[in-house]
């Protein structure tokens, strides 16, 4: 009688551990980063997860001479909290000056003065309601730019492409 207890705890002991195992890694597939694979579209990227949920968002650097900071990156994408709005987010070097924001100017139609929202480690950020003027403005236009006041107050424009833009935002609607 002993050894049929025995035997039965045992059965039970090897449950409990099989399904503890099972659950873990359960547990651990769900904490996995999502997985991310990059698309080149011009000068544009599409970064988009490749497993649950899926969604992409569009990439622009501008990197100056020989730095590996970008002294312009431009984000566009849908946020998971209101996946019906496009944001966009620009990032500037930090230095520049902060009370006079930055101008948008895409074409003849585009010029808009935003200010900035935070600065981080990688720079200084707006986060902009990317509407339909202004995604109409990037599909139809080569070229844009950014301008900044740096350190001492002087204006600087950095040019952005938008070869290769209306493909890559493809992406951002139909991950």
């Amino acid at each position: 009688m002993a050894f049929i207890n025995l035997l039965n705890i045992f059965k039970f002991v090897a449950s409990c551990s099989l399904f503890l195992i099972a659950m873990s890694s359960i547990a651990t597939a769900q904490q996995q980063p999502p997985q991310r694979s990059t698309e080149r579209f011009g000068d544009w990227s599409a970064l988009c997860t490749v497993n649950e949920p899926l969604s992409c968002h569009i990439k622009h650097q501008i990197l100056l001479g020989n730095s590996s900071k970008p002294a312009l990156e431009i984000n566009i994408g849908r946020p998971n909290t209101n996946p019906s709005n496009v944001i966009m987010i620009v990032t500037l070097p930090l230095g520049i000056r902060l009370p006079e924001g930055f101008r948008i100017q895409v074409g003849d139609k585009i010029d808009r003065q935003y200010p900035f929202i935070r600065c981080i480690h990688s720079g200084c950020q707006s986060e902009l309601s990317f509407d339909e003027e202004l995604l109409d403005s990037f599909k139809k236009g080569n070229e844009g730019r950014i301008i900044i006041s740096d350190a001492i107050n002087k204006k600087v424009a950095i040019p952005f492409s938008l070869k290769g833009f209306t493909k890559a935002f493809g992406r951002v609607t139909n991950p």
